[in-house]
């Protein structure tokens, strides 16, 4: 793979990600890639793709990096369970919000709003009868 560049398309397909994929592992340095003119404008051209990064190398135990181990579904299990868990404590805590706030709304003392007309229409009288009597 070293003697090939690559353009962000050809890249993604080879290590079988995005695009987006590649662009990070361009600004992160996982990638060494230099600008070029292209027929649009500067692209990226990838000089080498890193063996780490190859999806279909083979790991020191001799599997294939695409198959996980049994400690990956033991970790995945393992957060699925806490994931259960915090979801339920989450919902109960809801709930107890929701019990809570009831139970201000019986507490606070209802609000006794006037109407805006009604007071404008109080002022209006109130300051005629106050002419009429000065």
């Amino acid at each position: 793979m070293a003697n090939q560049s690559f353009n962000i398309n050809e890249a993604a397909k080879k290590l079988n990600v995005s695009t987006r994929t590649i662009r990070r592992y361009i600004k992160a340095g996982k990638l060494k890639a230099e600008l070029v003119k292209g027929s649009f404008g500067d692209e990226y051209r990838i000089l080498e793709l890193p063996p780490q990064l190859d999806p279909n190398r083979t790991l020191d135990s001799g599997k294939p990096s695409g198959q996980p181990s049994s400690e990956s579904f033991d970790l995945i299990r393992e957060l699925q369970e806490k994931n259960l868990a915090l979801a339920a404590q989450l919902g109960a805590a809801a709930e107890r919000i929701r019990n809570l706030e009831g139970q201000v709304k019986l507490l606070a003392p209802p609000k006794l709003e006037k109407p805006a007309a009604e007071s404008r229409w109080r002022r209006f009288r109130e300051m005629f009868l106050r002419r009429k009597e000065g």
